[in-house]
């Protein structure tokens, strides 16, 4: 179960930017489980994608031996029974000659194949924002599990492949069974009995020592996830295990705030509750703040509502935070020439969504990307496509 991240985008962007062939873009709000699967409900509407996909290749005049290797990683999945079987709420799948690759996202997606000379982003734009989704990571001694969330659902992601799934499997060569099998005596410090293992240290000394290498552990394993990641991460357990993990590791953005769980007790929904209330104000406060400071230069210069101009100076790196309202795509163009972007009112080859460009382009050099109306936070539009742009000093 791949997760879309930045690295992932750069490398599709750097795909695109390598290649003189079209890219393929198809999205598809998909389901769990339910009747929709068991009927095959999600492949039945892949397959009308794929057919539209064609249909978009004929009008590019692309000849059928071509369109055949455009959408075959396309039908190859589509008659793939068991990745049908493991979906999530969309599902987003990138494909051009040579190339291909699928994610299954956390939020619903359109129904959507564009057909263009770049691939197109602007469905996951809220999976990508400041405003979009953050991570759990539930440490309990007996089962490690993480979790992909959003304001609105949470999924467990399968780590078992590179992350020890309990303090048995982590430190098998020093712990036995369910407990710790020491052999200890009981010795006298200043007149108190205190019990000690054969090497002098106190029974909460070797028990600290061996959670602190689990989660050393856990961290160190769980960078396959989170080398790259800019997302929010929560805590989740008992205290003394989350104070460990925040001390030891080596990601930097941890929330402040753990959750506290009792295993075998609480369900991931009941998590999903407590994360929630946990996220929600923080994504405000990060919303407000950033709209502020919008608010407090704007009409200085350093502020624009314009699109082309938003865009461009994306491309150049110069947007810090971008507040977009994805609608209809906004068709242009932009020149390295002149350095320039330009709207059409109309589709034309070779155009990409500006605001698709600007977002992405903020989000690969470390700007900020707010979506309005997603996870309740809106600072009012008229329903157009809309972006507002504070620029980097």
């Amino acid at each position: 179960m791949a997760l879309i991240n930045k690295s992932d985008i750069e490398k599709l962007i750097n795909v695109q930017s390598n290649t003189n062939a079209l890219c393929l873009s198809f999205y598809l709000p998909t389901h769990r489980a339910g009747k929709e699967t068991l009927n095959g409900q999600d492949s039945i509407a892949f397959k009308n994608q794929v057919r539209k996909a064609r249909e978009l290749l004929e009008r590019h005049d692309v000849p059928e031996a071509e369109i055949a290797e455009y959408i075959k990683p396309a039908e190859d999945l589509l008659h793939d029974n068991n990745f049908w079987r493991h979906q999530g709420e969309g599902l987003a799948v990138f494909a051009t000659k040579g190339y291909s690759a699928h994610y299954t996202l956390p939020v619903t997606m359109p129904e959507e194949v564009y057909v263009l000379d770049q691939f197109y982003f602007t469905p996951m734009l809220p999976i990508l924002s400041q405003n979009g989704r953050f991570f759990v990571l539930w440490l309990y001694r007996e089962k490690i599990t993480f979790y992909e969330a959003t304001i609105d659902s949470i999924r467990q992601i399968d780590i078992s492949s590179f992350v020890p799934e309990s303090m048995n499997e982590s430190l098998k060569f020093d712990v036995k069974g369910n407990d710790q099998d020491y052999n200890y005596s009981r010795t006298a410090v200043n007149g108190t009995g205190i019990l000690t293992s054969p090497r002098g240290f106190s029974q909460g000394d070797q028990q600290h020592d061996r959670v602190r290498e689990f989660m050393i552990d856990i961290d160190n394993n769980l960078q396959q996830i989170l080398h790259n990641a800019t997302e929010p991460l929560i805590l989740a357990g008992v205290d003394h295990y989350c104070s460990i993990y925040r001390t030891y590791s080596k990601y930097k953005n941890i929330v402040p705030q753990n959750i506290n769980m009792n295993e075998g007790v609480d369900s991931m929904n009941t998590l999903h509750e407590k994360a929630v209330a946990v996220m929600k104000p923080l994504m405000q406060q990060g919303h407000t703040e950033s709209l502020t400071r919008y608010q407090n230069v704007a009409g200085t210069g350093a502020t624009s509502e314009d699109v082309a101009t938003v865009a461009a100076e994306a491309v150049h790196g110069r947007v810090d935070t971008l507040f977009i309202t994805p609608s209809q795509p906004v068709w242009g163009v932009y020149n390295p020439v002149s350095a320039t972007a330009e709207v059409h009112d109309e589709y034309q080859r070779g155009d990409d969504d500006l605001i698709n460009l600007a977002a992405i382009k903020t989000i690969a050099q470390g700007g900020k990307v707010y979506v309005n109306s997603y996870n309740g936070l809106s600072e009012g539009t008229d329903g157009r496509a809309s972006v507002k742009a504070l620029f980097r000093f």
